[in-house]
C-alpha cells in the first residue's frame, strides 16, 4: 500500500497485482490504425473498444489512440478563450474544449486528461480527472504549500483504480517542438512513480472526510 500526507490528511490506496506492465502490443497495433473521421467522438472510442472485453484493455486503446494522434501544445498557442457571459449551456466549456482538442489535434496536459476521462466514460469506464503538482525535474516541493501544475487521471480498471497519465506517456518538449515518445510506464503508473513524480492536491475519489482513505472498494 503507498500514501501520500498532504495538507492534513493521508490519501491511500492499494496498489494490485495489474500494475505489471502486461504486452499490450496487440491491443496498440490495433489502436494505431485508426483516425477520426468528422471528428466523432463516440464513433471513435466504439470503434476503439468494441473488441475487447476487460476495462484495461479498453483504456490501453484510449491511451494508445490519444497518444499517437494528439500534440503536446508545446507554445502555449491552443489555450481556450475565457467562457462568454452570455453562455448559459452547462455543457459549453467541455464542447468547447472538444472542438479545440479534435480541431487542432493539440492540447496541454489538462487537454490530455479531459479527451481520456471523456472517451472512458464513453467506453462505460469510470474516470475521473486529477490534479496536483509533478515534479518531473526531480525538484524537492512542501506538499503541503504545492499549487498545481499538472492534470492525470484515476480509471476503475476491471474493479480497481489506476492512475494514468497520458500527457507524460506521450511525448515530451523540445523548446516550442513536440517530440513523440510513448512512455508505458504512464499507462497504470506504479506506486513507485507515483510517489517520486506526482503529489495529487485534488482527488475527486475521495469523500470531503479528513482521515484515513482506501481507495479499493
Amino acid at each position: 500500500m503507498s500514501r501520500f500526507h498532504l495538507a492534513g490528511f493521508c490519501l491511500c490506496y492499494a496498489t494490485h497485482s495489474l500494475l505489471g506492465q502486461t504486452n499490450f502490443s496487440e491491443v496498440d497495433a490495433y489502436a494505431a490504425q485508426f483516425h477520426i473521421v468528422h471528428n466523432d467522438i463516440e464513433q471513435l472510442t466504439d470503434t476503439l473498444t468494441a473488441p475487447y472485453a476487460t476495462d484495461t484493455e479498453k483504456a490501453r486503446a484510449i491511451f494508445t489512440w490519444i497518444g499517437l494522434n494528439i500534440d503536446y501544445d508545446c507554445g502555449s498557442e491552443n489555450r481556450l478563450p475565457a467562457e462568454p457571459e452570455s453562455a448559459i449551456d452547462p455543457l459549453y466549456y467541455t464542447q468547447v474544449q472538444l472542438q479545440n482538442i479534435l480541431r487542432t489535434r493539440r492540447t496541454r496536459c489538462e487537454g490530455y486528461a479531459f479527451l481520456f476521462k471523456l472517451m472512458c466514460n464513453l467506453a462505460g469506464i469510470y474516470c475521473t480527472q486529477l490534479e496536483g503538482y509533478a515534479r518531473f525535474r526531480g525538484e524537492r516541493v512542501d506538499p503541503a504549500t504545492v499549487r498545481p501544475n499538472h492534470a492525470w487521471n484515476a480509471a476503475r480498471l476491471d474493479g480497481e483504480w489506476s492512475e494514468i497519465d497520458v500527457s507524460a506517456g506521450s511525448g515530451s518538449c523540445d523548446g516550442r517542438r513536440f517530440r513523440r515518445e510513448r512512455r508505458d510506464e504512464h499507462f497504470r503508473m506504479s506506486a513507485g512513480l507515483l510517489e517520486k513524480i506526482y503529489i495529487p492536491v485534488y482527488d475527486s475519489r475521495r469523500s470531503s472526510n479528513q482521515g484515513w482513505l482506501i481507495l479499493k472498494f
